[in-house]
Formats: C-alpha cells, structure tokens, sequence
C-alpha cells in the first residue's frame, strides 16, 4: 500500500519538474521564453538578454523541488520494496 504512494510522488514529481523545464529548455532553443502569470508576456533573448536569463534561471531553480520530490518518492518506493522483501525472506 504504501508503495503507491512512493509511486506517486514520483510521479507528482515528475510532472512538477518537466512543468518548469520543458519550457526553460524550450527558451533556450528558440530564444523567447513566455513569463508565467494571467498576463503573461514575452521577453526575447536579443531584446533583452538580462532579464531572459533571469527568467531561465527561475525556471530551473523552480524545478528543484519537483527534482527532490521525484528523488524522495524514488527512496522511499525502493525501501518499502527491500522492505516487503526481507518480510517475506524471513
């Protein structure tokens, strides 16, 4: 039972951190990046370079936590395996 849950932090994690870089990856590639919001606005990398990579890096400190989330949900379905198994050996 408890497995699941490891199971679906990794998977909350996933999502959280492929939400933040897929687009930083994408700015990178096509040298525009959309900042988030309700009125969100683009910041071209040639009209403005400062702010583009402030925002890319925004992006990729945001990740962290989707990253640590998926790494944590990771340990902790692996030690709920071992653990089930070394129930069941004995």
């Amino acid at each position: 039972m408890w497995v699941l849950a490891g199971i679906g932090a990794v998977l909350a994690g996933l999502f959280l951190m492929l939400r933040e870089l897929l687009p930083a990856f994408e700015a990178g590639r096509s040298g525009v990046i959309r900042s988030k919001g309700a009125a969100a606005t683009r910041i071209d990398r040639v009209a403005e370079p400062e702010r583009f990579e402030a925002m890319r890096r925004s992006r990729f400190r945001a990740a962290r936590f989707g990253i640590g989330l998926a790494a944590a949900g990771m340990l902790w379905t692996i030690l709920q395996i071992v653990g089930i198994a070394l129930n069941q050996a004995g």
